[in-house]
């Protein structure tokens, strides 16, 4: 169970890595504005739905 959990979180941490290297490098800055609105758009229903 131990094993599962840690690479459930290490795949988890590998894609938000990703997506942050992407935001960063590849990005122009309205891509990186349409990212951070959608983070911030669904931010709070994610919040809702883990803290149930």
């Amino acid at each position: 169970m131990k094993f599962l959990l840690t690479v459930l979180f290490g795949a988890v941490l590998g894609a938000a890595g990703t997506f942050y290297y992407i935001y960063l490098y590849h990005a122009d800055p309205t891509e990186q504005a349409l990212m951070r609105d959608t983070l911030t758009t669904y931010l709070p229903f994610l919040s809702e739905y883990i803290n149930k």
